[in-house]
């Protein structure tokens, strides 16, 4: 582990819970930064992963592997911040593998505005070949990252950017969350006087999910957070913005006139959005009843 004595100018926090390998793709692409980036030291937070995890490789740049049992990756990022020296702060997920101008530009941009900032970059999609159907219905659909910032005023912590001083503003993360915790960390910072931004040149990419299995632990860990964002009063901006992209019906129209994949390619896609909404139906029935978010 390469240490140094100085105070970096980034720190990259990636929470992980049994997804090593992925891990040491996203550290791999982090020693690949290009010329010219600033000082930086990666945490990564162990979120009581089984077996416990282990990085034996060695890195350019300073590595600090901390461990956070509480569940969650909210609680995860709140012990890598306090862990962390950095006076810009970059988020990003074990399975996101930056661009390798993804931390020069964030720095930039960053020192470009002020304190306020709150930098939202792009997450790219890859797709195998000869994909499954689920994996062409996340394709298709595509994470939304612009309509997040642009619309939704929050950037997934898949790609985020921030300074030390207005995350310090802010607080923490909210823990008692499992899913839609970065949504209610840059709606506060919104009411604190932050600001939104969408870069698209700050890029992260990340594998679509490829099997139904997957896909429906997704949707039901989204639709949990969204409810438990409701019930808590947590909707700092108005419950709008947790309203889906798209309608059940604008959805099928979408899908059903989409000319980039065959029609029986788009029979397909449409059965895994009928089977996805059912999914998040029955979640929220669960819930309702008086079961808990599970950690998925």
């Amino acid at each position: 582990m390469n240490i140094s004595q100085s105070y970096p100018e980034l720190s990259v926090i990636i929470p992980v819970f049994n997804d090593a390998g992925s891990l040491l793709r996203c550290l791999h692409a982090l020693s690949l930064q290009r010329n010219g980036t600033p000082s930086f030291e990666v945490v990564v937070v162990d979120n009581a992963s089984h077996p416990a995890l282990e990085i034996h490789e060695e890195y350019s740049f300073p590595l600090k592997i901390v461990y956070e049992p509480t569940p969650g990756s909210y609680s995860a990022r709140n012990t890598g911040v306090t862990a962390s020296r950095g006076k810009i702060l970059a988020f990003t997920d074990a399975d996101c593998v930056p661009a390798s101008d993804w931390l020069y530009l964030g720095y930039l941009k960053i020192c470009a505005g002020n304190h306020g900032l709150i930098l939202g970059g792009e997450v790219v999609f890859q797709i195998e070949e000869n994909p499954s159907a689920v994996a062409m219905y996340q394709y298709l659909t595509g994470f939304g990252q612009q309509t997040n910032v642009t619309e939704k005023k929050f950037s997934a912590t898949a790609n985020l950017f921030c300074t030390r001083i207005q995350f310090n503003k802010t607080g923490l993360f909210e823990q008692r969350l499992l899913s839609g915790g970065d949504r209610e960390w840059c709606w506060r910072a919104l009411l604190q006087g932050g600001h939104m931004m969408y870069l698209p040149d700050l890029i992260v990419t990340t594998r679509v999910r490829s099997t139904l299995r997957s896909a429906f632990r997704q949707a039901r860990r989204v639709a949990a957070g969204r409810r438990t964002l409701r019930e808590l009063g947590l909707t700092h901006i108005g419950t709008s913005a947790l309203n889906k992209q798209r309608s059940p019906f604008q959805a099928i129209l979408w899908i059903i006139s989409n000319k980039d994949i065959s029609i029986f390619n788009r029979l397909k896609v449409l059965c895994i959005a009928f089977l996805i909404r059912a999914v998040v139906f029955w979640e929220t029935v669960r819930l309702a009843l008086g079961a808990k978010p599970e950690r998925l």
